[in-house]
């Protein structure tokens, strides 16, 4: 027997496996930095939220009488212990990276760039300008009555011109608005037919809000020629620099009737 080819094999294999043991703990220690950063941008109530959502469970208050008033006392769980009760469902895979990461995009607690998906969001930035020069080039807006009937051509026309997207109307924001058309869930445009200025300060605040939920959003102005329009080219540039949203300004004309 070839006592050194066997003890070189014994050294190859428990060296296999202290690279294996190694890795091993490399990996963790990854993932432990990953779902540490990741929490770390997590207020106390996204933890109840996302806890409540996928476990239908999170740390409750403790309650104790005071004993130099006699009062019931609460104290509330602490970040810490909101962290330590995560960490416990996640070692027992009841929940899952996945879930955290899923939670955090679609709730804007962390933007798709701090999980490093720079690529998609320049994806979705390009398809929407695509979007936004196809309404700019080819809409040509009928007479209407309100801005109901002009949201009803935008969308007719823009179901015909993709019929394999997603066209929504009137969808409820978490603000408990509607943002007046919406693209496959992300990307959305808020109609306007502005008569007074009134109308077009209310869309800034509408803006703002909506904003934080559709990064690719825009406004969709028909001028009807009731304001001036140095008026509407102030919002139009305020919206911008203070929102980051393009407008699409259009001329058109209403009637009281269809």
């Amino acid at each position: 027997m070839d006592f050194k080819k066997v003890l070189g094999n014994i050294k190859e294999n428990l060296d296999e496996k202290r690279e294996h043991k190694r890795q091993n703990k490399l990996e963790q220690e990854e993932f432990a930095n990953k779902v540490h950063d990741l929490l770390d941008k997590f207020e106390i109530p996204d933890f109840d939220d996302f806890l409540l959502k996928y476990l239908n469970q999170k740390p409750e208050s403790t309650f104790e009488i005071d004993k130099d008033t006699g009062r019931e006392r609460e104290t509330r769980p602490s970040r810490k212990q909101y962290l330590d009760f995560v960490w416990e469902f996640l070692q027992k895979n009841e929940i899952n990276y996945s879930q955290l990461k899923d939670y955090s995009l679609k709730n804007h607690i962390v933007t798709p760039n701090f999980f490093g998906e720079i690529s998609s969001i320049e994806s979705d930035k390009a398809e929407f300008e695509n979007i936004l020069n196809s309404i700019r080039q080819n809409f040509k807006p009928e007479r209407i009555s309100d801005e109901e009937h002009l949201q009803a051509q935008l969308s007719i026309f823009l179901k015909a011109k993709y019929p394999e997207r997603k066209i929504s109307r009137e969808v409820q924001t978490k603000f408990g608005d509607k943002i007046d058309i919406l693209i496959d869930d992300k990307y959305a445009f808020e109609l306007k037919v502005p008569e007074v200025r009134t109308t077009l300060r209310n869309l800034g605040a509408q803006l703002e809000e909506y904003v934080e939920v559709y990064p690719n959003l825009c406004t969709v102005i028909l001028d009807i020629q009731a304001l001036e329009s140095d008026v509407i080219n102030e919002y139009v540039d305020r919206f911008k620099k203070n929102y980051g949203v393009q407008t699409i300004l259009l001329s058109g004309t209403k009637s009281n009737k269809l």
